[in-house]
């Protein structure tokens, strides 16, 4: 009879391939989210220094705010700050988070590559 706590080298090996590979996909799916946050806090970043005679411009040519006086223009354009700074300040959070993650799966990707070339070259002695 087979104990039940010890593991088979072959699939341990299998398993540990599986999640280096599992590793490298989130690792990509966690980079792919931090070109996202990057490029969205890039154009929030623009908007916040766009003056407010260039937001009446540019809100004029796409048919907006065309009815409205200077003074509520000057209410939008202040209302539309605010709200870009609080949309910048939770994207900054956001990325910082996922830089973390990137870090930490980076590290877990090298630890498992560290184990599997350690379980190899010991397959390799035993021969």
């Amino acid at each position: 009879m087979r104990n039940k706590f010890t593991v088979d080298p072959v699939r341990r090996g299998t398993m540990l391939g599986t999640d280096i590979r599992g590793i490298i996909a989130e690792e990509e799916e966690v980079q792919r989210r931090k070109d996202a946050l990057k490029s969205l806090l890039s154009m929030r970043s623009k908007q916040l220094r766009e003056s407010l005679e260039q937001r009446i411009k540019r809100a004029r040519t796409c048919g907006d705010w065309i009815q409205l006086s200077q003074e509520e223009c000057a209410t939008l354009h202040k209302r539309e700050k605010l709200h870009l700074k609080s949309q910048f300040d939770k994207l900054q959070h956001e990325q910082d988070r996922t830089r973390g993650k990137l870090t930490a799966l980076k590290r877990a990707k090298a630890r498992a590559q560290r184990i599997r070339a350690a379980e190899a070259a010991s397959g390799r002695k035993r021969r």
